[in-house]
């Protein structure tokens, strides 16, 4: 029995059998595919409700937390999987120029949000140890089966995804996780976590609500040990049979976000997994491709809106 964190479809944070562990899919598969949960800030049709009016008279505990990654979010690839400045100088440029204009909108976003529409303090220094912590208490309420856990933590779209894989798990299977050290990589500044993106942005029409969204980029080395138990005469399953242990070293892009509904938080949780932005994206996505004005970005981005 291999020892894989067994995630569910559509999620891949996992230790594999054997290699080192390759850039993480997102939990949410392909970056074409997260871009399909983006958040849609267009005017409602006339013949639908606004979202303010689909809220309004719900509990907290009631209104959704899993609305999406925000449009326009650039994750910076590692250095390994950037075009090669002396054979495509002109990818590189664009790649990098794309990202230092997204580093600097996301700062501009969040001193926006947390300073001029709200009074919320800007938590630079704790970002990534919010990500940090997270993750580990994911992964290992995951290999507990704790769902209570998962649920508090999670969004709700990646809190179905992880409770159907427990639910699945043989009954006779005891995973445990566990973080074995950091890895003090260049792409993590030496430390083993990286803060690649915070965006944040207030929700239109309902007044004292937005939401934040961090990318913690995450190298470190997991542990999994499974353990198949035994049931002698029938009863519970008790004694253990096989172990079987894992160590894989891991590179992760966290998103972990923050949502203010009406001056309630909500707390951090877990939003999922993100792949870093391709090249191709960064030609053909309308929040990156060059040569554009603003008018003719907004255009191509509410068509491709009004596709999905």
């Amino acid at each position: 029995m291999a020892s894989t964190l067994r995630f569910p479809a559509g999620t891949s944070a996992r230790i594999v059998p054997s290699g080192s562990f390759v850039q993480c899919r997102a939990f949410s598969e392909t970056s074409q595919q997260w871009r399909g949960r983006q958040m849609n800030f267009r005017p409602p049709s006339q013949a639908q409700p606004s979202f303010k009016t689909r809220t309004q008279g719900m509990k907290l505990a009631d209104l959704p937390n899993d609305i999406g990654i925000l449009p326009g979010t650039f994750v910076r690839p590692l250095w390994r999987d950037m075009p090669s400045i002396f054979k495509a100088p002109r990818d590189r440029w664009h790649m990098e120029w794309t990202w230092l204009k997204a580093w600097l909108s996301n700062h501009a976003s969040l001193l926006q949000y947390c300073k001029r529409e709200n009074t919320l303090p800007l938590l630079l220094s704790k970002r990534r140890h919010f990500g940090a912590k997270l993750q580990e208490e994911m992964y290992t309420a995951f290999a507990e089966g704790n769902i209570p856990k998962i649920r508090q933590i999670c969004c709700d779209g990646l809190a179905k995804q992880l409770s159907t894989g427990i639910e699945r798990r043989p009954k006779n299977e005891k995973v445990t996780w566990k973080l074995v050290k950091y890895l003090r990589k260049p792409s993590t500044s030496f430390t083993g976590l990286r803060v690649i993106s915070d965006r944040a942005t207030s929700i239109p029409d309902i007044p004292r609500s937005g939401i934040r969204q961090i990318v913690v980029r995450i190298t470190s080395r997991q542990s999994t040990t499974t353990t198949q138990l035994q049931a002698p005469n029938g009863k519970e399953p008790t004694e253990a049979a096989t172990v079987s242990t894992k160590e894989q070293d891991c590179t992760e892009h966290i998103v972990i976000q923050h949502l203010r509904w009406n001056n309630q938080d909500k707390g951090w949780r877990v939003w999922g997994q993100i792949n870093p932005t391709t090249l191709h994206d960064a030609w053909t996505n309308p929040y990156f491709m060059p040569g554009l004005s603003a008018i003719e970005r907004l255009d191509m981005i509410k068509d491709s809106m009004g596709q999905k």
